[in-house]
């Protein structure tokens, strides 16, 4: 299969394909600029014709790389009291925590931040511009799958709120000026973010590979019942027992492998590490000699005490209630499916989405950690450094993250489909 030959569609008709999240059959739609395809059953948005999907994200791919080198470029924050002042380059926010041991961290930042959304942006115009060309279809296919698996963990703009809350912590202590890397930056995270919600995945595939067979499809079934299954990545329908997506080359799996276990395991994973990352101290501040770590708690009531009540707010709910609410909320889906409750499907799924949407926000914490550190450095008056509950609540996020992702959705509809049978 080639890519197609470039036109200019006012009405796109995205094919054929199964929600991913519910498995429903969604017929072929034809859709104008502007409009969006939802799935009847549980509301998913299964694709939007945008306007300009193939001139948009390279415009702004190429802006973002510019703010991106100027945000290395320059001073990103200084920090001065008593006299004494230290300036900080956005880089030294990663090194510093290289510096002190903390590779794990170190690591989680530089994919987080600089590795994975430079990837997502050069890979986005390569395909994007080549799309007429002669690029080979299995380095296309390659590099859309890869588009659609590292979305999730591009957390610059989770980065951008920490950076502004370690000013609201350093206010009442020191003089603090924001350089030119900041904003560049702040720039570098809106057109990122403009790049993103500028193209439309089903599109994508659609643009480079053109469309899959029309199928006869009975759009009150589910996939699996109907012997279909639907790629996560592309959309395409294939019979199942099919082995990998004539599209896109992605694996196929009637439902998610591993099942309940992997999900389960997971969960456990991350409600271990959860009682380190809340116990020991997640920074450790030296003033003058002094050494005073703090806990995440411990920074909670102490913005609560300076006053800054929406910070402390903020970091409460993202640090601690978020993970918690997150893990039961992941628990609670589990058990419900394992014990077969068909109760409220959609409301299940509605709780999946928010704990899918607000998980990767908990990373606020250890980026805060990561700019007080690379910014407090001034040896014989003050100095910060991360504590060893930073590694253990990034695990946390990170493996809540993956458990919500290993999650099968359809699972809960599987349900219904079973109880209708019975009936």
């Amino acid at each position: 299969m080639h890519p197609v030959s470039h036109q200019h569609h006012t009405t796109y008709v995205h094919d054929a394909t199964a929600c991913e999240e519910c498995d429903l059959l969604i017929p072929a739609t034809p859709l104008e600029v502007g409009q969006a395809s939802c799935c009847p059953r549980c509301g998913h948005t299964l694709s939007r014709h945008l306007p300009q999907q193939e001139l948009r994200p390279i415009s702004y791919g190429f802006a973002a790389l510019i703010m991106f080198v100027l945000a290395n470029a320059f001073t990103f924050m200084s920090f001065s009291a008593k006299g004494v002042g230290q300036e900080m380059t956005f880089l030294q926010s990663i090194t510093t925590l290289v510096d002190e041991g903390y590779l794990f961290l170190g690591a989680v930042l530089s994919l987080t931040l600089i590795g994975l959304p430079l990837v997502y942006m050069g890979s986005i115009m390569l395909v994007l511009w080549r799309v007429d060309k002669d690029l080979h279809s299995n380095a296309l296919r390659s590099l859309g799958r890869l588009l659609c698996r590292i979305k999730p963990w591009l957390m610059v703009d989770v980065f951008l709120v920490g950076v502004l809350i370690s000013l609201v912590k350093l206010m009442g202590m020191a003089d603090i000026k924001m350089g030119l890397s900041f904003w560049a930056f702040v720039g570098y995270t809106v057109l990122l973010i403009k790049m993103i919600s500028s193209l439309d995945q089903m599109w994508l595939w659609q643009r480079l590979f053109g469309p899959t067979e029309a199928r006869e499809i009975d759009p009150e079934a589910g996939a699996l019942e109907s012997g279909l299954v639907g790629c996560h990545i592309c959309g395409a329908l294939s019979e199942v027992g099919s082995h990998s997506c004539s599209r896109c080359g992605g694996k196929l799996h009637a439902r998610k492998p591993g099942g309940l276990n992997r999900t389960w395991a997971l969960l456990f994973t991350s409600a271990i590490l959860y009682i380190p990352a809340n116990l020991y101290p997640i920074m450790d501040t030296v003033f003058l000699g002094d050494d005073s770590p703090s806990t995440i708690l411990g920074g909670v009531v102490l913005l609560w005490a300076m006053g800054s009540y929406p910070i402390a707010a903020v970091i409460f709910f993202a640090s601690v209630v978020v993970p918690l609410v997150k893990i039961l909320a992941l628990f609670w889906l589990c058990y419900m499916v394992q014990r077969g409750n068909v109760n409220s499907p959609l409301g299940k799924l509605k709780l999946y989405r928010m704990t899918e949407f607000v998980g990767r926000w908990s990373m606020i914490d250890v980026f805060v950690v990561a700019i007080l550190a690379g910014l407090i450095r001034l040896d014989n008056l003050m100095t910060i450094y991360p504590g060893p509950a930073a590694v253990a609540f990034a695990g946390v996020v990170l493996i809540t993250m993956v458990a919500a992702m290993s999650f099968d959705s359809r699972l809960i509809w599987d349900l219904q489909q079973g109880e209708r049978e019975r009936e």
